[in-house]
């Protein structure tokens, strides 16, 4: 093959050229501390990057998430403590108000102070969030929830949000609830014992007081009601028979009274004497909200009750049912409290594993594209060296012309 002077020149122009180009992208990658400059340097890499780069994002918002979550549930938790705590307060009063030795003008007092605890319960179940948002609204965030209508004694509360929660998706197949719906924590609390209420004829005139009420063996929301036809004996009306199904029972006060089928059974204690023709019935549980259960204490506090034995026993009766659906609503907020509790308590372990993952996909990405700093000064000391190397070589071929020697 015949070498001439011009292929000589420019074969080891290129060279030359191929080398600087070699060194500059090692300068390059040692003043960036990044291995792959372009996609071209290493494709799979550069493909793997970009895929752990976007699920590293993904993360990140999940992450982000969390934390609204998280900040959202804790200012709902704090607020239904703070109303837990109120109607803890209530029912500490409530007993304190039946309290035998106490006249009407205490009860009253202690009926003005539960009054203040309305209002207090009323602007907590209306708070709002630091965005302005009422917490308790559902989906209509902008809406105040609760309203009270009509005087003291005979308050209607109406609630103006809906039923919905809102969410966040906190992880890729997971969406949480974030918020509780007014109607839900407030409206729809169970009376009574939770299953059925038991309560006494509102013109009964005889001291029959009602006492602790549970199932025995089940409930199949039947109404059972209790009449005395004689001193001491009653009759039991199923579901509103005209006839009763049970006939001259004895009655002793202050013993359990049995009533439904084996299977089925409940029971209701009744001590005092109650009068011919009083009644007390037990009947399903329907749902009161805890404004109500509130109002009416107040206006059985507010009632004069000290006039006559019969007086005290409706009065006693009426503060039994009240104690039982404060103890309901009572129990729905813990509840609703614990369910939230367990919420970030997830949220916090997600956030552990997410932000575990992102350590992950850091050190995955580092491994991708950072330079190895040591093998690249080994490398550019060794490129410099095969530079200088190519350099000395051309400038000796370059000089190697016949001319030099005529």
């Amino acid at each position: 093959m015949r070498i001439s002077t011009s292929m000589m020149f420019d074969t080891g122009t290129q060279n030359m050229l191929q080398l600087q180009t070699n060194l500059y992208k090692l300068q390059n990658q040692m003043s960036t501390g990044r291995r792959i400059l372009t996609p071209s340097d290493d494709p799979v890499a550069a493909a793997q990057a970009v895929v752990i780069s976007q699920k590293q994002s993904i993360n990140a918002q999940f992450i982000d998430n969390q934390g609204n979550a998280e900040s959202q549930l804790a200012g709902m938790e704090s607020t239904l403590r703070s109303a837990s705590d109120l109607l803890g307060n209530v029912m500490v009063r409530a007993v304190e108000a039946g309290n035998e030795t106490l006249d009407d003008k205490s009860r009253q007092a202690i009926a003005f102070d539960i009054r203040e605890s309305f209002d207090a319960l009323l602007g907590l179940a209306n708070s709002s969030d630091g965005m302005g948002q009422h917490v308790f609204s559902g989906f209509r965030g902008d809406t105040e929830p609760f309203a009270i209508s009509g005087s003291p004694g005979s308050r209607t509360t109406t609630y103006h949000g809906d039923d919905g929660r809102r969410q966040l998706q906190v992880e890729s197949g997971r969406i949480m609830d974030v918020s509780e719906s007014g109607s839900a924590l407030f409206m729809r609390i169970p009376q009574g014992n939770g299953q059925f209420m038991a309560s006494a004829g509102g013109a009964n005139t005889g001291t029959g007081v009602l006492g602790a009420s549970s199932t025995v063996s089940g409930y199949n929301d039947s109404t059972y009601q209790l009449t005395f036809t004689a001193p001491g004996v009653y009759d039991v009306y199923v579901n509103g028979a005209a006839t009763p199904s049970l006939t001259g029972q004895i009655y002793t006060p202050g013993s359990d009274i049995l009533m439904g089928p084996a299977t089925q059974q409940i029971k209701i204690n009744i001590s005092g004497t109650p009068a011919v023709g009083d009644t007390f019935t037990a009947q399903p549980a329907s749902n009161q909200d805890i404004f109500k259960t509130l109002d009416n204490l107040i206006k059985a506090l507010e009632s004069n009750v000290s006039s006559n034995d019969s007086t005290k026993a409706a009065f006693k009766n009426e503060m039994s049912l009240i104690r039982q659906n404060l103890n309901q609503g009572f129990d729905h907020l813990v509840t609703a409290q614990t369910s939230i509790g367990a919420r970030r308590l997830e949220l916090e372990n997600l956030s552990l594993a997410g932000t575990d993952r992102d350590l992950q996909y850091q050190t995955d990405l580092k491994n991708l594209q950072e330079l190895d700093y040591t093998r690249a000064i080994s490398d550019m000391a060794n490129q410099k060296m095969v530079l200088e190397a190519a350099q000395l070589s051309f400038q000796q071929v370059s000089q190697m012309s016949l001319f030099n020697y005529l």
